[in-house]
């Protein structure tokens, strides 16, 4: 027996309305990269990470939290992200013809299904030699459960990508099931403190994970950045137990190529 429930029909509506619109909205080049800055212990800006969003015609601006579940879902990651990836690239290679910004370095997030493709290598050489861009100024930044499978596949995948000379960092570290001696075999660059642990600054339990993360990094000579920056004690805090990047709010907020410009040109 089957009972129908009208909610239901909406969300089914929901969902196929947005992926329709996701398909269209690839087409017509509705999606923008917005950049967020990196800076190090010094407040000296070392790069930027590009975040996706949406510009929909009549909904305005949409947060990825809200559409790339689906576009994991459907497999539109797949184009969007080579998208995200030869833009990425493109703007970072025409930031390093101005002086100002020619030291910078851009990191750009890659879905598991991303990273499972069999051309996703030759995606990343083709947006390396189209833009003209230097291999070891982009940096993938690879969730801890992508890095953690393991897989023949995987570790075949990654050496790949380092032998083509890009940077490699942990993203969302320490909120996974984390192998410590296989994360001693990762060609990795860097590790990236989640949001999550930062903001335990503010706890009375303490930011022990961070701390933590901050003195593993050390030992494994990786750089170590902590994202979700919200306020002057999460930095100061963060800096005394030696984490030496950092990125948030705090710091600056996502912003559009020419927004970010003025950032840099007027020292934020």
């Amino acid at each position: 027996v089957c009972f129908f429930d009208p909610s239901m029909l909406n969300i089914i509506a929901a969902r196929a309305e947005m992926e329709a619109d996701l398909r269209t909205g690839l087409r017509r080049h509705e999606f923008r990269l917005f950049y967020q800055p990196q800076v190090n212990s010094a407040g000296k800006w070392l790069g930027a990470e590009a975040l996706l969003r949406w510009q929909h015609p009549q909904k305005g601006m949409i947060s990825p939290a809200e559409f790339i579940p689906l576009a994991e879902e459907t497999g539109l990651i797949i184009p969007i992200g080579k998208w995200v990836l030869h833009h990425a690239c493109a703007q970072l290679a025409a930031w390093q013809s101005d002086p100002v910004s020619a030291a910078l370095t851009m990191s750009v997030n890659v879905s598991a299904k991303q990273f499972r493709q069999d051309d996703f290598v030759a995606t990343v050489r083709k947006a390396l030699q189209d833009s003209g861009l230097e291999p070891a100024c982009l940096e993938l930044e690879i969730t801890e459960s992508v890095t953690m499978a393991g897989s023949a596949l995987f570790e075949q995948r990654l050496a790949e990508l380092k032998q083509l000379g890009v940077s490699i960092a942990i993203d969302d570290f320490g909120t996974g099931f984390s192998s410590l001696s296989y994360l001693d075999k990762l060609p990795a660059n860097r590790l990236k403190i989640d949001r999550a642990f930062v903001a335990q600054i503010d706890s009375s339990s303490g930011p022990r994970i961070a701390e933590l993360i901050i003195q593993l990094g050390k030992k494994l000579n990786l750089a170590v950045i902590a994202e979700g920056i919200e306020s002057q004690k999460h930095w100061d805090y963060l800096k005394n137990a030696g984490c030496q990047e950092g990125q948030g709010y705090f710091i600056g907020m996502p912003m559009l190529e020419a927004d970010l410009m003025n950032w840099i040109k007027t020292d934020r």
